[in-house]
């Protein structure tokens, strides 16, 4: 028997509520402060609360046989915090990267690199030198490969060996910190041209805890000579802050969230309040895990691989590199008003969730928007889309001449590819749904949710007076 489609419901959410009734005392705060909300941020912000929500607009779907029809939210498509449109994103990608990137017989092995607090503000908001940084950490990974490959393989030139990946930008960690980090997909071997040209696929041996700690260093030191470059040092405070200069707001936010300490308000300067259980303290042990290794705070894991043909635990760790920052299910609201967000896994000092006053996690929603233009995923190697040997290394094309590859997929796909659930068959005679009509004129969409016994208004936001004269929101 068919599923019936529910929708989401955002506004119950208790994130939904902390931007709703904290974001106007927010904003003047800030302009209190002499402090200006980024155009982006203020986007992103303001679109959130309009993501979901009937009331600002629908999609009409009925069954072609009984006429059962349901209404379908549009959604903000927002680029950085929002859980639903980084879930689309996320199911898009990892449908992408399986179905048209990475080759069907090649491991695939994840790289992971974490960087030093300096350098985790320096990149957050420089995408140009951000880009140059994941270009050295995939060059120093691909220096690896073919040095081995030449060592198992014989090679007269480690310019033989052709190396693939994929790197995926992320900025948040479990505690929703500001956490600049690069994961890459890499090919578990090289290609070789064989006689006539063909490129072919050699597996190579699993690096060793040594051979990680070689790349490390070789990052290390290819990243401080990238940052010496521009003045800073990777350890120095920098000669000139150009962000504190030019979004004080921003600055303040993102220091705070990389360094876990509140950014404004009562508790300014102060840490995060965590909840700590003694006795999860060291729960991973003294020794480190296999392929991980610290040079002067770059921190490299590649412990995690894929094996040929394994297509869904591809596409399943595609998903975890590409996820959005929130997990909602782990974001509770306390009696006090207080909002706790429990980690994924307990911290070494046993710390399991950390708890945020509704401003201060606004502050850490303000950090996780990335700037306009900041490519989050990036294809190197033979992987690359000008690569001439991408056309024979990524999956071929269907063999119907009238099917086209796919690289954006529609919403019921992707609820069917992540929750195995076909929107698109109708619950009460398992005929098949169809999309009528976007509705976005005001009148229609009151008449329409008036009749289905929906709310034809928004949630109402906490009224909150700005302070006299421009607010943050004027100035931006």
């Amino acid at each position: 028997m068919a599923r019936d489609y529910r929708r989401r419901e955002p506004e119950k959410t208790v994130l939904y509520r902390v931007v709703q009734n904290n974001l106007a005392t927010f904003v003047a705060r800030a302009g209190q402060r002499g402090r200006t909300i980024p155009w982006f941020v203020k986007r992103e912000l303001e679109s959130y609360l309009d993501c979901g929500i009937l009331s600002r607009g629908f999609v009409r779907v009925a069954c072609q046989s009984c006429r059962n029809e349901h209404l379908v939210a549009l959604s903000c498509k927002g680029r950085g915090f929002c859980s639903s449109c980084g879930g689309r994103h996320m199911t898009a990608s990892a449908a992408h990267l399986v179905d048209n990137v990475f080759p069907t017989r090649a491991p695939v092995r994840q790289w992971v690199v974490s960087l030093p607090i300096r350098l985790r503000y320096l990149l957050a908001y420089d995408k140009e030198l951000c880009a140059r940084a994941v270009t050295l950490f995939v060059r120093e990974i691909s220096r690896w490969y073919r040095w081995c490959a030449k060592a198992e393989l014989g090679l007269d030139s480690v310019q033989e060996a052709r190396c693939g990946s994929v790197t995926v930008v992320q900025r948040f960690d479990s505690a929703l910190r500001l956490n600049l980090h690069f994961h890459t997909l890499a090919l578990d071997g090289v290609y070789l041209r064989d006689e006539d040209g063909k490129p072919t696929f050699y597996a190579l041996p699993e690096p060793t805890t040594e051979d990680v700690a070689r790349v490390a260093g070789w990052v290390r030191d290819k990243l401080q000579a990238l940052t010496g470059v521009r003045g800073f040092d990777a350890d120095d405070e920098p000669q000139l802050d150009l962000l504190a200069e030019e979004e004080p707001l921003l600055a303040e936010c993102s220091a705070a969230s990389i360094t876990g300490t509140v950014a404004s308000g009562r508790r300014a300067g102060r840490s995060v309040v965590r909840v700590r259980e003694p006795a999860l303290a060291g729960w991973r042990g003294d020794s480190p895990p296999e392929r991980c290794a610290n040079v002067d705070g770059f921190s490299i894991h590649a412990n995690v691989s894929v094996r040929a043909g394994d297509r869904k635990r591809l596409e399943k760790v595609a998903r975890y590199i590409t996820r959005p920052p929130i997990a909602s299910e782990r974001l509770e609201e306390l009696p006090d008003g207080r909002v706790q967000y429990v980690l994924r896994r307990p911290w070494s000092d046993g710390t399991t969730a950390v708890i945020y006053e509704p401003l201060e996690l606004i502050d850490r929603l303000v950090a996780l928007v990335p700037p306009p233009g900041f490519h989050r995923v990036r294809y190197h190697g033979v992987l690359a889309p000008a690569a001439p040997e991408r056309p024979a290394v990524v999956p071929k094309k269907p063999s119907s001449s009238r099917t086209k590859r796919r690289k954006n997929y529609c919403w019921a796909e992707l609820m069917k590819r992540a929750f195995d659930f076909d929107v698109l068959v109708c619950p009460r005679c398992s005929g098949r749904m169809r999309v009528l009509a976007t509705i976005m004129e005001r009148e229609a969409i009151r008449a329409i949710l008036g009749a289905c016994g929906f709310p034809a208004d928004s949630p109402p936001p906490a009224p909150v007076e700005p302070p006299p004269g421009k607010s943050a929101w004027d100035a931006a």
